[in-house]
């Protein structure tokens, strides 16, 4: 087929077009934006963390070893008490009774006990001379033993009896704070049926109990440093030492506890707050941490992606402990300090993709952490 000039010029000139379009349409589409962030190197701590409540180091249950009525109780709660300060006073039932029985008693059984004796040393004289005879004579000892026995054994019970008397003003066994006032007077106190009367706490050393799996409390001994952080007290720690391992696991939850003691000269701590324990076991130095939210994670794989100008690298990392309450990852291997990596924009990356990076910028509010960002990468052209 022949064609005339004109119309080969007008085919050439189809053809042109139909190249700078398609041309045009595969050039439309930006890079990707990115939030970027520095790895940075730090020291990483190695905790056991648990739950925990603040417990006093000693707490006493103050009750009365007499029988009988609180007659008077001196304190209230939240009152400062030392150790034996009288704290309540109680009304014995038949005590006074039975010691002035007894003191009774006492005078007519010393002079049983002086009226044998004088016989025992009589018999005693006589024997040898044959005016008494031996089986009276032992008969005089014998008496004279019982009657020793039974005046000893009035004294004693004398002696008990004051004893118990003095028990009916109730002190307090430790220095502490009342904590609780169990019992008005007119109570029946006292064994068998009787309770507590008032409780004291010792709060100068407050301590914790960390429940601990297998796992978790393989390395911890006594001696570590450790730290409590309270909900009534957020941003704070309070800071102690590992007195106590159990030497047994419990059989029935798997669990060993370590006990932990705080200093509280101030009396800030109270006993029942609530908070989190941690155990350092050990400290990792100079170890790569990035944020959490850089960790990607495909068929059980973690990964990240560095940044390389402006082209990433899907690269595989083996993470290690959380820090700072699980907002950044310890990194033990595939990547290192001052290299960048992707913590936001993703989710839609592929290994070896071109990217515009912004740095220095909150990925979830957008809010500059510095004085400005600073964006970097290809930028997209105006048409």
């Amino acid at each position: 087929m022949m064609f005339s000039m004109p119309a080969l010029g007008l085919l050439a000139a189809l053809s042109g077009c139909s190249k700078a379009q398609s041309g045009g349409g595969a050039k439309g589409r930006p890079a990707p934006s990115v939030v970027v962030t520095k790895v940075v190197a730090r020291d990483v701590p190695i905790e056991v963390v648990a739950p925990v409540d603040l417990r006093p180091l000693e707490q006493a249950d103050v009750g009365s070893k007499v029988l009988g009525y609180v007659d008077a109780i001196f304190v209230e709660r939240g009152d400062r008490v030392k150790k034996g300060q009288i704290v309540a006073l109680v009304r014995p039932s038949d005590l006074p009774d039975q010691l002035a029985a007894a003191r009774s008693s006492i005078g007519q059984i010393k002079a049983q006990a002086a009226l044998a004796r004088t016989n025992y040393e009589r018999a005693a004289k006589l024997a040898p001379s044959g005016v008494v005879s031996q089986q009276e004579l032992q008969s005089a000892s014998a008496a004279l033993a019982s009657a020793e026995s039974s005046e000893a054994s009035m004294q004693a019970q004398i002696s008990g009896l004051a004893i118990r008397l003095g028990e009916t003003r109730i002190t307090s066994p430790i220095t502490g704070y009342v904590s609780a006032r169990r019992l008005d007077p007119g109570a029946l106190v006292g064994p068998p049926g009787g309770g507590a009367i008032i409780t004291v706490v010792r709060m100068d050393r407050l301590r914790v109990f960390l429940t601990l799996n297998e796992t978790d409390a393989m390395g911890v001994a006594v001696g570590m440093d450790a730290h409590v952080e309270l909900d009534a007290l957020p941003g704070r720690s309070f800071t102690g030492k590992v007195v106590r391992v159990a030497p047994s696991f419990d059989p029935l939850t798997r669990t060993l506890e370590a006990e932990v003691q705080l200093p509280n000269d101030s009396g800030e701590l109270r006993p029942g707050m609530y908070g989190h324990g941690a155990i350092r076991r050990e400290t990792h130095p100079n170890t790569a941490v990035l944020p959490v939210n850089a960790v990607q994670i495909s068929s059980r794989q973690k990964y990240v992606f560095v940044l390389h100008d402006t082209k990433v690298e899907r690269r595989a990392i083996t993470t290690g402990a959380e820090v700072e309450d699980g907002t950044l990852l310890e990194v033990r291997s595939g990547i290192t300090p001052g290299e960048e990596v992707v913590i936001a924009g993703a989710d839609s990356l592929a290994d070896g993709a071109t990217v515009r990076a912004t740095r220095d910028v909150d990925p979830y509010t957008g809010a500059s952490t510095v004085a400005g960002t600073r964006p970097t990468g290809p930028s997209p052209k105006q048409n």
